[in-house]
């Protein structure tokens, strides 16, 4: 009996240890949240809840599980065709409104925000309306409806309207609203933040915008409409060689993804790699024969290779189109000038620019050069007042301080010119020609011998650097070495180099008779060369043989009808021979 008690005291001591064990396994969690809790209180943080809990779109739709709910809060083309997949039914009749309802949100969102893809799946009829399908609506004819209704997705689906209606800029500063709130609600959600890049790209903000991109990409790398996206980010940045990485990505896997294509094209133009701009745009022609404005491209490829004809076939076909961009006048004026010659024809084109582009730079910038290249006035105004208007706006622009700096010289306003070019050149070498004519003009003899020195001893076979050094040798009267010199390249010299030549060996005769026999000689090889011919009507005017002297000036007018210098001595000389 005694054995028997023990045995039955054994038994009831080993079940209330299993039971006391099991209970501190039911309790431990308990235990621990209240600790997790206490220790949150103590820091002054928060117990982090799941984003599916927080979102109240499970109150509008709580009849759908939260996994479709997540998917189509997330956005991305793969989140809502998953989404739709498993909302799908094969029969009709069993649809619930809701299901009805988050299929048509799924096919609004992929239509208007991804339109590299499909939508793949049937929608089924949606009887009735609610604030969603008011909401679709408007979305589909472009139009903004500030949310009415509580929960992600009801706040996220109007701003869908910032691509059916992209040039509406009204509704901008109410969505980025909405979708900074929806952000703080999940912030990890690829539509959203693919749409706070896109409101931020419109405002001018594309390095804010990149981070927001950057953000969308994490969860869908290969996304094609965010790649995209984010190469037209990188350029507008001047990061062009990252954004022709991300075109490359696309490219390689949808070689016929024409908005890559577009995009890598204007950034290889942007770049001045205008040879591949120009296949690019031959591409996205042969697959979309609309888009008229690579025709532009490509016409500025072509004309870059000497191929004037093709040029203005490609010009001419463009110029049947409803509107004309500036880049169309722009190459129709440089095609005038450089194939046709006719710098009327081209201040003709670029007359009608300017009623069109009053105060675009690059259309400013041209008209001066067709100004400057004709001697003329282009709309009433010099080559130096078109120039004077761009830099007033940008102090910083390169090709307009260039020319206003070749254009003061040809005027003779020398110290205006030295002032603005002795600056300039110190970071930009491709204006030291014209930078050493102005020092030789002004009597600055070993600032302009230094330059010249410096840039024929580092390339001896550069024409112009070869000029540059004999005017300095003939200035500062080294003859000898400028003999030596002439002498040694007029052998192998083209005609236009020999007629160079030949002007400033004049310089270096010892007698007026040499010097015209220089001259001469210089005209042989270029009639048109005008220093030849106006230093002709020097020696002639100076020995009073004033009819040689008017046929030598006569020559200049001719070649340059609107040149004040060439206008003026042609007057003084008249006055003198009525005298």
């Amino acid at each position: 009996m005694e054995m028997k008690s023990k045995m039955k005291l054994g038994f009831v001591s080993n079940g209330l240890i299993k039971l006391a064990c099991f209970l501190c396994i039911l309790l431990l969690p308990v235990c621990v949240s209240a600790a997790s809790k206490k220790d949150a209180e103590v820091v002054g943080t928060s117990i982090p809840v799941p984003e599916s809990i927080k979102s109240k779109s499970r109150v509008s739709f709580s009849d759908i599980k939260p996994r479709i709910i997540d998917l189509i809060e997330d956005g991305s083309p793969r989140s809502l065709e998953v989404a739709a997949r498993l909302l799908h039914r094969s029969d009709v009749s069993t649809y619930t409104d809701n299901e009805k309802l988050l299929l048509q949100v799924c096919s609004t969102m992929m239509e208007y925000c991804w339109p590299s893809y499909k939508v793949s799946w049937t929608c089924p009829e949606l009887k009735g309306s609610n604030y969603y399908t008011n909401v679709i609506f408007s979305v589909r004819n472009g139009m903004y409806e500030a949310p009415k209704a509580d929960g992600f997705i009801a706040n996220v689906l109007p701003c869908v309207s910032l691509f059916s209606a992209p040039k509406d800029t009204s509704s901008i500063a109410s969505i980025k609203a909405v979708l900074e709130k929806a952000l703080e609600t999940r912030s990890n959600s690829t539509i959203a933040n693919y749409m706070m890049a896109t409101i931020l790209q419109r405002q001018g903000k594309p390095s804010k915008a990149m981070s927001y991109v950057k953000r969308a990409l994490v969860k869908d790398s290969s996304n094609k409409d965010m790649l995209a996206f984010q190469m037209m980010l990188y350029s507008s940045l001047g990061k062009y060689d990252e954004a022709l990485g991300v075109g490359e990505k696309i490219l390689s896997c949808d070689p016929q993804n024409i908005v890559a294509l577009e995009i890598c094209c204007d950034v290889y133009r942007a770049k001045g790699e205008i040879a591949k701009a120009g296949d690019l745009a031959a591409q996205i022609l042969m697959l979309d024969s609309r888009k008229v404005k690579y025709l532009l491209v490509r016409s500025e490829a072509v004309m870059a290779t000497g191929d004037y004809v093709k040029a203005s076939t490609m010009l001419d076909a463009y110029s049947r189109t409803a509107s004309k961009e500036k880049d169309y006048y722009l190459l129709k004026s440089r095609l005038q000038l450089e194939w046709n010659k006719s710098p009327a024809a081209a201040a003709e084109t670029l007359g009608q620019a300017l009623l069109q582009y009053p105060d675009d730079s690059d259309i400013m910038l041209a008209a001066a050069r067709t100004a400057s290249e004709g001697d003329m006035k282009l709309a009433g105004k010099t080559a130096l007042e078109f120039i004077r208007r761009i830099l007033k706006k940008d102090k910083g622009n390169v090709e307009a301080t260039k020319l206003c700096i070749a254009e003061l010289a040809k005027e003779s306003s020398y110290e205006e010119a030295y002032e603005l070019s002795s600056s300039f050149v110190a970071n930009d070498s491709s204006i030291a020609h014209i930078h050493i004519g102005i020092c030789l003009e002004l009597g600055k003899f070993e600032e302009a011998k230094d330059m010249a020195t410096s840039l024929y001893s580092r390339n001896r076979s550069d024409l112009d650097a070869q000029k540059s050094y004999i005017k300095v040798l003939v200035a500062t009267g080294r003859k000898a070495e400028a003999q030596g010199m002439i002498a040694a390249l007029m052998e192998g010299a083209d005609s236009s180099m020999k007629s160079f030549l030949y002007y400033e060996q004049s310089f270096l005769s010892v007698d007026d008779k040499d010097a015209v026999a220089m001259l001469r000689s210089s005209l042989t090889q270029n009639p048109r060369n005008t220093d030849s011919l106006t230093r002709l009507y020097e020696i002639y005017s100076s020995k009073k043989d004033w009819k040689r002297a008017q046929y030598y000036i006569r020559q200049v007018v001719a070649l340059n009808p609107n040149n004040k210098k060439a206008l003026a001595m042609s007057q003084k000389l008249s006055k003198e021979m009525n005298n």
